[in-house]
């Protein structure tokens, strides 16, 4: 399989940027003691799993003899009053270090919180902006619970704002986090459906980065491997096969790296309106617009379809991926019944979302977006 093609094979220049030491391996937690940068330490999970899953016996072990705190009051698919409300608090406390342990949610409300410690502006005000702080905050390490979000390689944190309508990144090299800490075993215990839709959103930010505009040889050898492991693990991991599950933290980790480079694209835009419109978790938005996003793609994907059919040895991508999330419980796009104003809706927020043009295969129009969701591509 050769994934360097490009059209532009004289005049082609592509950068690789990702500043994260990142340490993957069962049982990598214990090194989180020797790697937590030195000073006041806040600790940033979500309400229930740290507590619940017994992991906070192991945080306190690690922070004893270090002064720290605890802030754990983020909420899956954060708002911008959740996200704001920690800004406050690293405000306030002044923390040296932010240490985030969850999933994507917690990582991208934490990675901003420490980002704004020394930045002006409000949270609101900046979700959608790229690049709007001067300077760093507080050092970020990042322990992902769940194998989905690849946040911990990421210089994004996505933030909503239900008033307006808005589901959209924080993006500052700042929010890079300075330490990763991959641990499969902390995957262990996440119940079946978290596991299958962090997968799902492995797999969809694997694709993306493939697919886009922006993706360079490098970016396509990370994101087609990943590809690959999802499509072998995931089903056995949803079942709690604690190999699978390993697997799935790299396929995870791989597809974060994919889109700290070449970024998300359509699939995601209009995954995240629907989590808006009808409240679903953000993975399972992905896998019901997967496929027909790539159907409305066509002939503009057909070279990177065919790669990718080469290097998994498969013939037939989309009726293979079609197939593949159907096994998974995914619901098809045309079982939600969308009425003509979540359609409308829908459109709004992906056209609201310019930066998306840099990425995107072809170029989108409303009657696109709309004509996705009524299967006119299928």
């Amino acid at each position: 399989m050769t994934l360097t093609r490009h059209k532009n094979k004289t005049n082609y220049m592509w950068i690789w940027y990702n500043p994260v030491k990142v340490v993957f391996g069962k049982g990598s937690l214990k090194s989180l003691k020797e790697l937590l940068p030195e000073g006041r330490v806040l600790l940033v999970t979500g309400r229930k799993f740290v507590r619940g899953s017994g992991l906070i016996n192991q945080l306190e072990e690690i922070l004893k003899g270090r002064e720290w705190k605890w802030f754990d009051g983020v909420t899956p698919e954060p708002t911008w009053e959740v996200a704001q409300r920690l800004v406050d608090v690293v405000r306030e406390k002044r923390p040296d270090v932010v240490l985030a342990v969850g999933g994507g949610s917690v990582l991208d409300v934490a990675k901003l919180a420490a980002a704004m410690r020394d930045n002006p502006g409000s949270v609101r005000e900046l979700i959608g902006v790229k690049e709007p702080f001067k300077k760093k905050g507080a050092k970020i390490v990042a322990v992902p619970t769940t194998s989905g979000s690849g946040s911990e390689v990421t210089p994004y944190c996505v933030i909503m704002d239900k008033e307006h309508f808005k589901k959209a990144p924080v993006t500052s090299s700042f929010c890079f986090p300075d330490v990763a800490i991959d641990d499969p075993e902390l995957t262990y215990s996440a119940p079946r459906e978290i596991a299958r839709n962090a997968g799902v959103d492995a797999l969809s930010h694997c694709l993306e980065a493939y697919l886009s505009k922006k993706a360079s040889p490098l970016v396509k050898c990370i994101a087609a491997e990943g590809i690959k492991i999802v499509f072998r693990h995931l089903k056995n991991a949803v079942e709690g096969n604690r190999r699978a599950r390993d697997s799935m933290m790299l396929a995870s980790l791989y597809g974060g790296l994919a889109i700290s480079c070449a970024g998300a694209g359509l699939v995601h835009q209009m995954g995240h309106a629907l989590t808006f419109l009808r409240g679903y978790p953000h993975g399972l938005t992905m896998g019901i617009y997967m496929v027909p996003v790539l159907e409305f793609y066509g002939d503009a994907i057909r070279r990177e379809i065919s790669e990718l059919e080469e290097h998994l040895g498969i013939k037939h991508f989309t009726g293979f991926l079609y197939r593949f999330l159907e096994e998974l419980g995914i619901p098809k796009l045309e079982e939600l019944n969308l009425t003509e104003e979540e359609q409308e809706r829908t459109a709004d927020f992906v056209l609201s979302r310019k930066s998306i043009v840099e990425v995107l295969p072809v170029k989108v129009s409303r009657e696109d977006i709309i004509g996705i969701m009524r299967g006119d591509y299928v």
